[in-house]
């Protein structure tokens, strides 16, 4: 695994209402209990006492607000002094993640011969039937492309189209959406109009060397890797393939060639002659520290970029902190609070008669 240069740390925090002593919560329903009983008539007495019955209704205290409130005011002071018990607090999660992130440069091949429909993809079509279709490569390479970007979200990522000659269409940069916008808007020319390189051919060194140019500008930056996706054998441009992959290398870049599209064979003449280029690409990762992929279909070239994807993993570091902040002195204090009204208010109750 290649170890990345840190970013500045990403911090994020959460607040959290909780319990540390829930289990005291289940006592509260025996205060409700207790308000329920508390209006229950009691048992009528077995004996009467026939000269006590006429003062009976003299000897009760009057029914006034204070009597009515007073008994209230202690069950909720006993509710508040469950809830203190039970231990309210915010809980604070502060956690802090450095993620080390790695420049990458993509260098996509942009020749005529990109059109060919020889990529087999598999998906489901609007009735949820699997079907197989064929697709040019361009097309596929654009929808893998795009798809590898957006599972890179804290890596620099940059852009170079090559055909005849290479051009640099997005310098390294966090903010994907213009990568994928870029890569969008690739198309290749036809008997009517330019491609967007108007020069044909396959200038694979040039790609290259313009692409390592760029990744050698961020220093800091310890991992940095080239992914080269093409069809062909280079024919154009004034350095090698292998002289760049040389430079690149001695820059402490990492390349990664895929080989997208089907190996037609000519004839039975030609049944070994590769129509790419494959020993050059293989040199090229050999030299560089990388791999060779060869995609003959949709399937294979989405495994070819979920391998770099697994192999070029960013190193992420996380801390979480936590700490709470008690709450039970507000519910202790209103049960304090409660208790003392309670009180006050039954001794503002009048006596009964003498």
């Amino acid at each position: 695994m290649i170890l990345a240069a840190a970013t500045e740390p990403v911090l994020t925090a959460t607040r959290e209402f909780t319990f540390a002593q829930p289990g005291w919560l289940w006592t509260l329903p025996a205060v409700l209990l207790f308000l329920i009983l508390r209006r229950r008539r009691g048992t009528t007495a077995s004996l009467v006492h026939p000269t006590i019955r006429f003062a009976a209704a003299h000897m009760k205290r009057p029914s006034t607000l204070a009597g009515s409130l007073g008994p209230i005011c202690l069950l909720l002071a006993m509710a508040a002094l469950i809830v203190a018990l039970a231990r309210p607090q915010w809980k604070n999660q502060h956690t802090e993640e450095s993620v080390s992130g790695i420049d990458i440069m993509i260098a996509c091949d942009l020749s005529g011969s990109m059109a060919a429909p020889d990529m087999l993809f598999t998906a489901r079509d609007e009735q949820g039937n699997i079907r197989r279709a064929a697709i040019d490569r361009l097309t596929a390479a654009k929808y893998v492309i795009n798809e590898f970007i957006t599972g890179r979200p804290t890596d620099r990522i940059g852009l170079v189209a090559f055909a005849g000659k290479a051009k640099l269409c997005s310098p390294l940069t966090l903010d994907h959406g213009i990568v994928r916008y870029i890569i969008r808007e690739f198309y290749l020319g036809d008997d009517r109009q330019p491609g967007y390189i108007a020069e044909d051919g396959t200038a694979i060194g040039t790609a290259i060397a313009s692409a390592a140019l760029r990744l050698d500008e961020r220093k800091e930056t310890k991992s940095k890797v080239i992914i080269l996706v093409t069809d062909g054998m280079s024919n154009r441009g004034s350095i090698t393939p292998t002289d760049a992959a040389k430079q690149a290398a001695a820059l402490g870049i990492k390349i990664f060639t895929i080989a997208i599209g089907k190996d037609e064979r000519l004839s039975r003449y030609t049944a070994n002659v590769d129509t790419f280029d494959e020993k050059t690409l293989r040199e090229i990762a050999r030299i560089t520290g990388g791999q060779f992929y060869r995609a003959s279909s949709g399937a294979r070239l989405k495994q070819a970029f979920e391998n770099i994807d697994k192999l070029e993993k960013t190193e992420a570091k996380r801390r979480t902190l936590i700490s709470f902040d008690e709450l039970f002195p507000w519910p202790l204090a209103a049960a304090v609070l409660l208790t003392l009204c309670g009180i006050l208010l039954n001794f503002a109750r009048p006596k009964p008669a003498p």
